[in-house]
């Protein structure tokens, strides 16, 4: 695509804010106030006075998310400061959340580190996974690659169901399914949540390597979106029964942070696998996503709502900070995959919002939600808790470097891409 000497002034200017972003408030916000200075991990929450809140267990997802957003930064600015922090996730990852025993990592840790919620969620081990090829990019070594290939056979043993499509999502420790669903508002069998995100690890997986089962689970993954999860209106089913029919409550809510996420890790991994029939079904599948959700989820200040419910006719307004992330990201994709200025212009009205509202300029790092106006929840309202999160902390065991670090470098980089022009 071919920019205009003033699109190019504009794409460099918009990078610039990116990058500043990224590297002096995300990134040095979490290797400031994160890293645990009396043991060697991370704490499990910090409020926003930046202090650590005392006897919070630590998440293995919020670690791996760290592991991921560490080695990305590390990889991409050759920083080692970055890739200590990368190494510190990765020691914690495999020597403490790591089953030995069983395979498969620990949901949780108590605050000294001891295994304080042994469940085995799919979607946890996938975020394990996403991470640990990232930390190999950054850091190749061949006994790295062998612990990777050693998680993903665990996780297709363990967790791909042998009898309809798709991943089954909770187990024991010693991986006996079990009802108990974190993911579903009703423990129902399957969701969309978590086949995304062996998707996206799936994705990480197969550039490092090029297995051809991985190939072959993806595919599978990306035409089960194409084919059951995604509904006629562009909008992503939420919760499934086991043979991917969407059940009846779930029919209700429209997920606009999800829609434009998939919107572009859908294309991502159609584009890694290059099979032409499959890029043209996934390139018309993640516009018309985009524009679903830009229809009915963006607010005309460029903040992104948190969902619909009602069946579309009830939209819950506020504006949660990875929501608005993402929302860069999928308007960047969609401007690189058509070239329509209007997906750019989207870019900019987003990035004001969360420039004006959603960045905590003074404390550091991004609030949690905000109101519709743009107002932070500072405390965790009775009547409207977050599904996961806290209000009242800027870090918790969902709270993370990587959706929002994740939006950044994939702005710096697209915005590289546009200006350099093609090959």
């Amino acid at each position: 695509m071919m920019q205009t000497p003033m699109k190019r002034d504009e794409l460099l200017a918009y990078r610039a804010a990116f990058e500043n972003e990224l590297r002096n408030n995300i990134l040095s916000y979490w290797m400031t106030y994160a890293v645990d200075e009396r043991g060697d991990g991370f704490y499990g929450a910090v409020d926003l006075q930046n202090c650590p809140v005392p006897g919070v267990n630590r998440s293995c997802v919020l670690n791996a998310r760290i592991l991921w957003a560490f080695s990305a930064a590390a990889k991409m600015y050759k920083d080692q400061a970055y890739g200590a922090i990368a190494d510190r996730a990765y020691d914690v990852l495999t020597k403490r959340f790591f089953d030995a025993e069983y395979g498969g990592f620990f949901m949780e840790l108590s605050a000294d580190n001891q295994v304080a919620n042994a469940i085995k969620h799919t979607y946890a081990q996938a975020f394990a996974l996403y991470a640990l090829c990232k930390y190999y990019e950054f850091r190749r070594s061949e006994s790295i690659l062998q612990f990777i290939q050693s998680a993903y056979r665990v996780l297709e043993a363990k967790t791909k169901d042998r009898d309809h499509r798709g991943y089954r999502e909770a187990f024991t420790r010693d991986w006996q399914p079990i009802a108990e669903n974190r993911m579903a508002d009703n423990n129902e069998p399957k969701s969309m949540n978590t086949h995304l995100h062996v998707l996206e690890a799936y994705t990480e997986l197969y550039r490092a390597w090029r297995e051809p089962l991985v190939s072959e689970r993806l595919e599978d993954l990306l035409e089960l979106f194409l084919d059951r999860i995604i509904r006629g209106s562009g909008h992503l089913g939420i919760f499934f029964d086991d043979d991917f029919q969407e059940t009846e409550a779930s029919k209700t809510i429209c997920s606009f942070g999800h829609d434009i996420e998939a919107s572009w890790l859908l294309w991502e991994t159609a584009d890694l696998l290059g099979e032409a029939t499959l890029l043209q079904r996934t390139r018309s599948a993640a516009l018309k996503m985009l524009d679903a959700v830009d229809r009915v989820g963006l607010d005309k200040d460029g903040g992104m709502f948190l969902e619909s419910v009602r069946s579309g006719s009830h939209v819950r307004t506020n504006k949660h900070w990875w929501i608005q992330a993402e929302t860069l990201v999928g308007f960047m994709n969609g401007y690189e995959l058509t070239g329509n200025p209007k997906y750019w212009e989207r870019v900019k009205l987003s990035w004001d919002f969360i420039d004006r509202h959603v960045i905590d300029h003074d404390g550091g790092e991004w609030f949690t939600k905000v109101s519709r106006l743009g107002k932070p929840f500072l405390t965790e309202p009775p009547d409207d808790p977050s599904p996961f999160y806290r209000n009242d902390w800027k870090i918790d065991p969902w709270k993370c470097p990587y959706h929002n670090g994740r939006a950044c470098m994939e702005l710096i980089q697209r915005i590289d891409r546009l200006v350099a022009g093609p090959d």
